[in-house]
Formats: C-alpha cells, structure tokens, sequence
C-alpha cells in the first residue's frame, strides 16, 4: 500500500491559562510547564468535533476527579512519576465558545492536572 492517510483527530481548541510566567521549562509541567505551548485542544469521548486538531499540539483529556471536570495529558505518566496532579494552571476555551457552553454548560476555566511528582522509589 502507499501513502495512507492518517485519521483527522478532532476536539475543542482552547488556551492554557498559568498563575505564573513560564521563561523556562519546567519537566515537572507537561503542559504547562513549556513557555511554547499557549494552546491545547481538549479530545476524548463526548467532545464536541469542532475543529481538527493541528500536527504537534498538545492533547488533553477529561476527567472527573471528586466529581469535578478537569483536564489532563493524553500522554501517559512517564513510570518514574507518581502520576498527574493540579497544578495550578487551567484550560479555557479560544475559539469554540459556543461548543464550549454546549458542552459544560458555562464558559469557565476548567483546571489542568498536568502536574507529576517524581516517585520516592525511582532513580
């Protein structure tokens, strides 16, 4: 076969917004820890398909933790970290507003668990 096409990932554009000003990267930060990344889009079961999601930009997924919406990286936890925790940053919508209504019902920042704390037992 030549040349298949790769399947067009859809979801919900939206900004990164941090508490902090990022000039470094910071590895403890997936998402928001990268002075590069402004924009992720948020992708999984029951997101709207607004736009097509863009080469290299970052993924998130929800989830619900206490029964609070939040956001967290589609990549996996590298094995030598805990996991992912808040970590102070969130996502709001940027150009999927009405989607973004539609969808949870308000237009208000929902948080970021981007956070991973490294394990005691790793080296």
């Amino acid at each position: 076969m030549t040349g298949q096409a790769k399947p067009v990932l859809y979801g919900m554009r939206a900004r990164v917004l941090r508490p902090w000003p990022v000039v470094r990267r910071d590895a403890s930060r997936l998402i928001s820890g990268n002075p590069e990344v402004w924009e992720v889009f948020v992708v999984g079961d029951g997101v709207p398909r607004s736009r097509p999601v863009r080469p290299n930009m970052p993924l998130v997924l929800l989830y619900v933790v206490a029964g609070d919406i939040v956001t967290r990286p589609a990549d996996r936890c590298p094995p030598d970290r805990n996991g992912y925790m808040a970590s102070g940053a969130y996502v709001v919508h940027s150009s999927c507003y009405e989607d973004w209504i539609g969808f949870f019902g308000h237009s208000l920042p929902i948080p970021l668990h981007d956070y991973m704390d490294r394990r005691r037992d790793a080296r």
